[in-house]
């Protein structure tokens, strides 16, 4: 039997993307300038763990936004956190296709198996794209203002862009209700486009969110402090910086994942706690070292076994 062009398609782009990522990385590993580093396995080990429980973090904070919606259609079936785990890693590892296309397209496919109808499961990611920058400026931008000095940054800023963020999810509802009401044929030709989520209900789930992106800074912290020749000053501002240069990444989003971006901002940010090319380094070792935790989870994932007939039935329906 052939392989279906779906899935011929995204085996091309999986190997596509792992080989990119991998050319990428090694590259600015390569163009690293000669630094005094040491690498602790132990230390290393942590800061995977840690970065590990921050991405899974992220997935469930996604997975609670999933039921707070009312989905999926049907309810909640047993197994839907096993579930929910693999269509979100699997749709997270496609973020490296510019646009975020491929997340989308992934989400969709995938969630349809679990009863979540498409057009909800594209609105889902436009959603959480807006909370994830919410708890990312919340946290950088408070830690930003509560430091003497921005830097390259303004906290007032960041924490303003969170601040958006998060009236940008409020009223995102509202408005396709509108917009809806106006041309009753949008919702019948996409069943799931408007979900109901309260106010109060997002803004537990920007601060999940901020939780998990304090946890990506704190392993972030401990990846320096695994390779630095010496003590580290500034724990909290290694955690700060990290977090803040995953906003400006995230505004770059016309470079897939944010690369180059976020490394530049933490030079920058980080100037007075270590020489450029120290930080330079420690910032493409974590991103080396999350990717490789990334794909270890994905790997886990991978082996649970989605619906293949009912619970798409439901989301028809």
């Amino acid at each position: 039997m052939r392989p279906k062009l779906g899935t011929v398609v995204r085996f091309g782009l999986a190997a596509a993307i792992l080989g990119y990522s991998a050319w990428k990385l090694s590259s600015a590993w390569a163009s690293l300038e000669p630094t005094a580093l040491v690498f602790r396995p132990a230390g290393l080990a942590v800061a995977g763990l840690v970065g590990g429980v921050a991405l899974l973090a992220l997935a469930v904070v996604s997975g609670v936004g999933l039921l707070s919606a009312g989905l999926p259609n049907g309810g909640a079936r047993p197994g839907f956190w096993a579930g929910w785990m693999r269509v979100w890693f699997q749709g997270y590892f496609y973020r490296y296709v510019p646009g975020k296309v491929m997340l989308v397209v992934e989400r969709a496919r995938l969630g349809e198996k679990l009863g979540v109808p498409k057009a909800a499961s594209v609105m889902l990611v436009m959603w959480e794209s807006l909370l994830l920058l919410a708890g990312a400026g919340l946290f950088g931008g408070l830690g930003l203002l509560a430091m003497p000095d921005d830097g390259p940054l303004s906290g007032g800023l960041v924490a303003g862009l969170a601040v958006a963020s998060l009236l940008g999810s409020l009223v995102m509802w509202p408005i396709l209700r509108v917009v809806t009401a106006r041309v009753p044929r949008l919702q019948e030709r996409l069943p799931g486009l408007i979900l109901t989520v309260s106010p109060l209900a997002q803004v537990g789930l920007v601060i999940g969110n901020a939780v998990a992106w304090a946890l990506l800074g704190a392993s972030f912290a401990l990846t320096c402090h695994a390779m630095a020749p010496g003590d580290v000053p500034g724990t909290a501002v290694l955690v700060v910086w990290f977090v803040a240069s995953y906003v400006g990444g995230q505004i770059a989003s016309v470079v897939p994942a944010g690369i180059g971006v976020r490394e530049g901002l933490l030079v920058a940010g980080l100037a007075t706690v270590a020489p450029a090319p120290l930080v330079l380094a420690w910032a493409v070792g974590h991103r080396i070292l999350l990717a490789v935790v990334e794909l270890a989870l994905l790997g886990a994932t991978l082996l649970v076994k989605l619906p293949e007939g009912p619970a798409a039935d439901v989301a028809r329906g």
